[in-house]
């Protein structure tokens, strides 16, 4: 009886090992995708800005879907969403 006791006890502690990781892990992705959406926000903001200084209608608006996008798929994301608008105006 004791015996199981102590596999119990090292079953329990290595889950909560797992549970540990797990939750870091997932912070590391939340605090990754809200950097990359609050870069990609600026990004979008400063590229509308050089591209109306230059004359080209190309913008992107900043609103949840375009911020959704630069924070999961980053600067490709970005890239997206500037040659979709282009597609759209041809």
């Amino acid at each position: 009886m004791e015996n199981m006791n102590g596999i119990l006890m090292i079953g329990v502690s290595f889950a909560l090992i797992l549970l540990i990781a797990a939750m870091r892990s997932r912070t590391d992705m939340l605090i990754n995708f809200i950097m990359r959406a609050v870069l990609g926000t600026l990004s979008i903001y400063f590229i509308n800005m050089f591209l109306s200084a230059q004359g080209f209608s190309w913008h992107v608006g900043i609103g949840p879907f375009s911020i959704v996008v630069s924070g999961l798929l980053g600067l490709p994301g970005i890239g997206l969403l500037y040659g979709i608008s282009i597609c759209s105006m041809l």
